[in-house]
């Protein structure tokens, strides 16, 4: 009897439509002779549904009129139960695919480790990190990972106006795909972006803006897996990589390969592995870094849940080393039932 994974995915947070997205690649992708699939999805109002969601209905992000979900807290046989019938669907493992705070900041993983439920990804732990920039700055920066000097501040603080040299970049302390950033190049244009940033997350950061390009690579991580891919290279129009040109690019050029020197390239994957095992990350995530036109490097983020999309830069870093989309898929899942 083939084991039943669910795909959980929406959520309540700013990054639904592009969790939904990426779970519509992955259900396009997924090993379906090997496991069976149950398909969970959060809708914007907090609800829990499942469904015989079409791959066109979820490309379309149609969701509306499945069966509501609760979940169950039974050890031995951790799982959903639908509300209205009383009906249990037995879950052997997860596979999130939740962006944003709900999925990459622990909230889900905590919730599923209390069922029982084993799940793709990081940890509570990993994940809570890595979604908080202050401290993924906090470890990082003690363990000599170079990034951009910022403050930390909240609705309450006062802007230490003397230790900024603009232009800067102001960020949600916990947000993703770049909901709530904004390019701050002068002084007038500052609390405009502050507020902003204040709309996302009760705290934010006000970074130096570090003039250089993006690249990054991903990592996958199994108990039979070690995977480093190749760094990218993601050439911009604009002063920074937001989400229009990141799920809706137009000028936007992503190299599969770096054209930085070898020397430069392999100076970043020595940083992304390092920068994985300091945060205690686990299975895949996509680390993302700024190389100058000098050649030094700096840390920009961590993605635990990295985007699925047919356009995501995750799956193909790692299809560049030879894992494809339902192999990569395909590892995750063994790695968390076999």
């Amino acid at each position: 009897m083939k084991k039943n994974i669910a795909l959980i995915f929406g959520s309540i947070n700013s990054e639904h439509d592009v969790s939904v997205a990426s779970a519509a690649s992955v259900l396009e992708h997924f090993p379906l002779d090997k496991y069976d699939l149950s398909l969970i999805y959060i809708a914007k109002n907090g609800t829990w549904y499942t469904g015989d969601y079409s791959l066109d209905a979820m490309k379309a992000n149609e969701l509306d009129g499945h069966k509501e979900l609760l979940l169950k807290f039974d050890f031995k046989n951790p799982g959903f139960v639908e509300r209205e019938s009383g009906v249990e669907l037995h879950i052997d493992g997860a596979f999130i695919m939740l962006h944003g705070r709900m999925g990459e900041g622990g909230e889900i993983q905590g919730l599923l480790h209390s069922a029982n439920i084993p799940f793709t990804g990081c940890d509570v732990l990993s994940s809570a990190l890595c979604m908080d920039k202050y401290y993924t700055h906090v470890v990082c920066e003690a363990n000599d990972i170079p990034m951009a000097q910022y403050q930390l501040i909240t609705k309450e603080d006062t802007v230490d106006a003397s230790s900024i040299s603009y232009p800067v970049i102001v960020k949600p302390n916990r947000e993703g795909s770049s909901f709530g950033v904004t390019f701050v190049p002068d002084e007038k244009s500052l609390q405009k972006a502050i507020d902003f940033a204040l709309e996302y997350d009760s705290h934010i950061l006000i970074e130096e803006y570090i003039k250089g390009t993006e690249v990054g690579l991903g990592i996958l991580k199994t108990k039979n897996d070690y995977v480093i891919s190749e760094v990218d290279q993601v050439n911009v129009s604009g002063d920074i990589f937001d989400f229009s040109e990141k799920y809706h690019p137009h000028s936007t050029e992503t190299l599969p390969i770096s054209i930085f020197p070898e020397e430069v390239r392999k100076q970043v994957q020595a940083y992304g592995a390092k920068v994985f095992d300091l945060l205690a990350c686990y299975q895949f995530a996509r680390l993302d870094f700024f190389v100058t036109d000098d050649h030094k490097i700096y840390l920009n983020e961590v993605n635990t849940i990295p985007g699925f999309t047919s356009s995501s830069r995750y799956p193909k870093m790692l299809a560049g080393k030879g894992v494809d989309f339902t192999s990569l898929i395909t590892k995750m899942v063994e790695d968390i039932v076999c």
